[in-house]
């Protein structure tokens, strides 16, 4: 293996989740380049490249997402380094898909956006669910895929797919902060008739991530990456991402009223938000559930995958799915969805080891 496709480099390494991944890196014995906001304008494709020579693949920790993940991912490409981000914010997502895919195709190297808790984990779940709903379980050991993934359910596509992420005592960083504050003003997006549109304000659902988590609770429409990758390797007429973080039904009731006044609130008001930053103690004591759901008819499969610490869990799988790509020999390139990228049931599995992650299929 050279000594290109075994450096990983970390843009951001010193806030919340880059200093996560330089530890989960570190715990695999890779090579690392740390590289602080400090050193280079994250938004400058320019002063990134001279950090970037001789390196297999860049994570961008540095947010938001919004502002760095295109710029970032030029100079990742132009470096000859596979791109990965933590991100998972649909308007970034869909960006990215549309501007890159054909440069990171030219450069026959993977752009993997979205591969933290939001959206790998439920791109995946979501992946391995429908194959199994449509009797098309992958015998797949390999965690890489060698070849284009043929999107399944075209011929009967499937009628629902929802992807759910359920919190207990969520605590936010002030990263995370500040990218909620970026979607003030706008509406999470869905999958319906073969194109994203709006979803409605407010539209929730009743998902159930097991006793741990309170049982059956109230998610609303979420913003989430799910809605944008599930589309890209499974047919559905409907996919959705929902959000839950409280048991108590009068408070969810509460939020999806705000969700729909959120929608409502100018743009320029996010300047006036200040973030909060939370002690590492509040943030590890989250507790999760990613719950992907699929439904064809009468038949259902539902795929619950459940954890602590969000941003620990992000940093394990963007550092684990950046290794991959650094040490892989060949396969599939351009802009990916992870179920695109990745066999969905090994790499789940993989990513339970190393993020002390818990999978329960259900299969109806």
């Amino acid at each position: 293996m050279s000594s290109r496709s075994a450096t990983i480099a970390v843009i951001g390494a010193s806030g919340v989740v880059g200093r996560r991944v330089c530890d989960e890196l570190a715990a695999a014995g890779a090579r690392t380049v740390a590289i602080d906001r400090a050193e280079a304008d994250a938004c400058d494709p320019g002063a990134l490249a001279p950090l970037l020579d001789d390196v297999g693949a860049v994570i961008n920790c540095a947010g938001p997402l919004r502002n760095t993940a295109s710029p970032v991912l030029v100079a990742a490409l132009a470096a000859g380094a596979h791109y990965v981000d933590v991100g998972g914010e649909q308007a970034v997502l869909r960006a990215l898909y549309e501007r890159h895919d054909s440069t990171a195709r030219k450069a026959g190297l993977v752009a993997l956006p979205g591969a933290g808790l939001d959206c790998a984990i439920g791109d995946l779940a979501a992946a391995w669910a429908a194959a199994h709903l449509c009797d098309a379980d992958d015998p797949a050991t390999t965690l890489l895929r060698r070849d284009d993934v043929t999107r399944l359910a075209e011929d009967r596509p499937l009628d629902e797919i929802a992807v759910s992420y359920v919190f207990d005592e969520l605590a936010l960083s002030a990263g995370s902060q500040r990218s909620l504050f970026g979607a003030v003003g706008t509406r999470a997006l869905a999958w319906r008739r073969d194109r994203w549109e709006p979803a409605r304000a407010g539209e929730h659902r009743r998902v159930n991530a097991g006793p741990a988590l309170g049982g059956e609770r109230d998610a609303i429409a979420y913003a989430g990456g799910d809605a944008i990758t599930v589309p890209r390797h499974v047919a559905a007429h409907a996919v959705g991402s929902y959000v839950s973080t409280t048991r108590s039904p009068a408070a969810a009731g509460a939020l999806r009223l705000l969700a729909r006044a959120l929608t409502l609130v100018p743009k320029s008001a996010a300047e006036l938000l200040a973030p909060y930053a939370p002690p590492d103690g509040e943030l590890e004591r989250t507790t999760f559930a990613v719950v992907a759901q699929v439904r064809r008819g009468f038949s259902a499969a539902q795929i619950v995958v459940r954890g602590r610490d969000p941003y620990r869990t992000t940093a394990a799988i963007a550092a684990w799915c950046a290794r991959q790509l650094a040490a892989r020999s060949g396969g599939v390139v351009g802009m990916r969805a992870p179920a695109e990228v990745f066999h969905p049931v090994p790499a789940l599995r993989a990513l339970a080891h190393v993020a002390g992650l818990a999978i329960e299929p259900s299969f109806g």
